[in-house]
């Protein structure tokens, strides 16, 4: 399975540049496209998730918003990703909270068709999967001009991970044709591309080795 990450900053040329390198990536069929692009004013990423919608529903693509769920509720997106912090806030828990381990699906997330969680830890992959996360994100595996600076978490973390839990974990982070085989190796259902995708001229390529949809 893989997820592509979309990046405005990665394209030059203007918005329709970049539009039309996500109709490349949708009409690729990956598995889901993250609006990412979390640096936006909501009014600027609405426009944008107008146009994306337009785009992934005239391939059959599955397109999963970033963070903004009021955006995701009026245009009736229901798909949602979200960092540890704004999941938890959502499901109601405070911080020590996530210790005692609370079971159940939040209501809140009941009216989402499909929500994903970004996790750097055991802990959290366990509380995410335990509160009602569809799937998570996990890294960064690899090195990644993205976290410039930052160490990272390997292999043996996304193993860790994908161990803990059963819903699906998607490794992200420096994540290329060998890297991604290598993070299914170590048991990821799928990845998680960015600069791979966007910047690619042939981004249908390198999905095709990886998507779990059919034709």
């Amino acid at each position: 399975m893989i997820y592509a990450i979309t990046n405005r900053k990665l394209i030059s040329g203007g918005e329709e540049v970049y539009f039309k390198q996500i109709e490349k990536i949708a009409a690729a069929k990956p598995d889901g496209i993250i609006l990412r692009e979390k640096d936006m004013a909501p009014e600027d990423y609405e426009v944008y998730a107008k146009r994306c919608r337009e785009i992934c529903d005239a391939w059959g693509t599955p397109l999963i918003l970033n963070h903004f769920r009021e955006i995701g509720e009026k245009l009736d997106i229901r798909r949602l990703h979200l960092s540890m912090p704004v999941f938890q806030q959502m499901a109601g828990d405070a911080d020590e909270m996530m210790e005692s381990n609370p079971v159940g699906k939040a209501e809140i997330f009941k009216k989402w068709k499909q929500v994903g969680v970004s996790v750097h830890s055991r802990e959290e992959a366990v509380y995410a999967e335990r509160r009602g996360a569809d799937y998570l994100i996990a890294g960064h595996i690899f090195l990644t001009d993205c976290k410039k600076g930052v160490p990272a978490r390997g292999l043996d973390f996304l193993k860790e991970i994908c161990e803990t839990v059963e819903i699906p974990v998607f490794a992200i982070g420096g994540m290329n044709v060998e890297h991604g085989r290598m993070a299914m190796e170590a048991g990821a259902s799928g990845v998680c591309m960015m600069s791979e995708l966007m910047e690619s001229d042939a981004p249908g390529e390198i999905i095709k080795r990886f998507s779990g949809r059919s034709e």
